[in-house]
């Protein structure tokens, strides 16, 4: 299966990146290759990020910092899932220091309603 990928939910295109038991080095790589997509599209986005079974190794987190920071003006809402623990201050820090809207999850169904609120919210108007 792709870690990077597009899926559609209630007409919305979200990146589904799938972090889900990688090591360091493929975490790295992955987020870079997402950044790049981002900016390659130039057009808002919407992400979920599956960490499910990972470690955020500081290299990761400098890593991450970079994505955040290239990618914020482009990017709407990222879900978070498998975030627990005190990677939810981390996570929150984060937020509050970028001023992103990022949110973690319990589960996909939730993240994907949190990311589509926006845009049922306009189908009804």
């Amino acid at each position: 299966m792709e870690r990077l990928r597009k899926i559609h939910h209630q007409d919305l295109e979200i990146t589904y990146v799938d972090y889900s038991h990688c090591k360091e080095r493929e975490m790295i790589a992955l987020t870079q290759r997402h950044k790049e997509l981002v900016l390659r599209e130039r057009k808002m986005s919407y992400f979920i990020a599956n960490y499910e079974n990972t470690y955020g190794s500081p290299d990761y987190m400098k890593a991450a910092k970079e994505f955040t920071g290239a990618t914020r003006h482009l990017i709407t809402k990222g879900a978070f899932l498998g975030i627990r623990g005190p990677k939810v201050y981390l996570l929150k820090g984060i937020t509050f220091l970028f001023q992103v809207n990022f949110k973690s999850f319990e589960g996909e169904l939730d993240a994907l309603a949190w990311l589509t609120t926006d845009v049922r919210e306009l189908a009804r108007r």
